[in-house]
């Protein structure tokens, strides 16, 4: 497999990172360039699907809660709130999973929305700043609604639907500009949606919204008052915080894996912070799983956030190998191998590696950016064995197919 991969006419016109391991044995059965460090784009998501995995249980914590007295003799009685940064609340990808909603619909305390501080940065390091109005770059937040996305739907000539209708009323000029194009511009600090053209655009749309105000945004949600509340230190206990449970850890995980929702895994390593050291902040969380849990590693990563939307994330083929070999030899084969997208059936692989038979025989994860293609996960032999592998190509321009076709024949072969 080296020799196909050194001497490949594809891989010579960029940087290609190439490791093979035995995951019964953990030896490297082959390896070009395995130590160099590359952008790993969205194979970064391995590093986050690994740090659920060990610090959450079988469901995402939802919110925490704590019952306040107003007044005891009159029998009055404040709910506060507290974000978790769970990325499924209200979300139009998990509808099944919102009995938080109906709890904090049916309360009939004063419900009091606590800020949590310090708030994660709306947006991580590296992050392209022209991208905010894409829906792949949804803002972070402690208290995540409607998966941080508003859909834009089309219907006929200038109609169209907005979900949720809570944002309605701020596409209703959407279309008076002039000029031509079909995609639609956010304000950067602002909900103000607007269209730089005379036609409607085509097709579904998300768009990425932001919200400093959660508890008015709550509020128009739920139909009821939601305050804002700053309490003094002593006003909170810390022991009695209750935590609602939301969604099945793997329910979400497959959505991250599968689609590679940006927004999931840079909220999903936002929760685990707060798990941990009850302060929602990712670098606190990074620094302690690769000092700790991950320290072991054949180079140590430069590993800046959940999703890999950063291009200061750096890794080594060898590197992401060992953390899916941690995988296999910690977490049950079956379920583990479900989290990763298969080749020729779903996610972002539904159309590469189709097994001959029908029977998938690949289960990775993949990787795209500008210049960027990579892949990384498991593959079964004719013989059902499993390897693991990890492909890693950077620095090439124009469209990434020849790579990946390249990549499609090593494995296939």
């Amino acid at each position: 497999m080296e020799k196909e991969v050194r001497h490949s006419p594809v891989f010579s016109r960029a940087f290609t990172g190439f490791t093979v391991i035995d995951p019964e044995t953990g030896k490297i059965l082959a390896d070009v360039n395995g130590d160099h460090y590359f952008t790993p784009a969205s194979t970064t998501k391995i590093l986050t699907l690994y740090t659920c995995l060990n610090m959450l249980g079988d469901s995402v914590p939802a919110l925490q809660i704590q019952r306040r007295v107003l007044d005891e003799s009159a029998r009055q009685y404040a709910l506060l709130l507290r974000g978790t940064g769970d990325p499924t609340f209200l979300s139009p990808f998990f509808q099944h999973w919102q009995g938080t909603f109906t709890t904090l619909k049916n309360r009939p305390e004063v419900l009091q929305l606590l800020a949590r501080e310090p708030a994660p940065e709306r947006f991580g390091p590296g992050w392209a700043w022209d991208d905010y109005p894409y829906g792949f770059q949804a803002e972070r937040t402690v208290f995540p609604m409607y998966g941080g996305v508003v859909r834009y739907v089309p219907t006929s000539g200038f109609q169209y639907e907005i979900q949720p209708p809570v944002f309605r009323e701020h596409f209703i000029n959407v279309f008076q500009k002039g000029g031509f194009a079909d995609h639609i511009i956010r304000s950067e600090f602002e909900n103000e949606w607007r269209v730089p053209g005379l036609n409607a655009p085509k097709g579904e749309k998300w768009l990425p919204f932001t919200a400093p105000d959660r508890a008015a945004l709550l509020a128009d949600t739920l139909g009821k008052s939601v305050e804002k509340y700053t309490p003094y230190p002593y006003e909170l206990i810390p022991n009695e915080w209750q935590t609602l449970y939301s969604t099945p850890l793997d329910t979400v995980l497959r959505r991250m894996m599968y689609q590679s929702d940006n927004f999931i895994a840079e909220q999903m390593l936002l929760l685990c912070a707060g798990k941990k050291f009850d302060l929602l902040q990712q670098d606190t969380l990074i620094n302690w799983m690769l000092d700790s849990v991950l320290n072991d590693l054949p180079q140590r990563p430069r590993w800046v956030d959940g999703s890999g939307l950063s291009r200061y994330n750096l890794i080594s083929p060898q590197d992401l190998s060992a953390v899916l070999l941690r995988l296999w030899r910690e977490q049950p084969h079956e379920r583990l191998l479900s989290l990763f997208p298969k080749g020729g059936v779903d996610g972002t692989l539904s159309d590469w590696y189709a097994g001959k038979d029908g029977k998938p025989y690949v289960f990775a994860k993949s990787g795209s950016m500008s210049g960027v293609t990579c892949l990384s996960g498991y593959v079964r032999t004719k013989h059902g064995k499993f390897l693991i592998f990890t492909f890693m190509t950077n620095h090439f321009v124009g469209s990434s197919r020849a790579w990946k076709e390249e990549m499609q024949k090593v494995i296939g072969y």
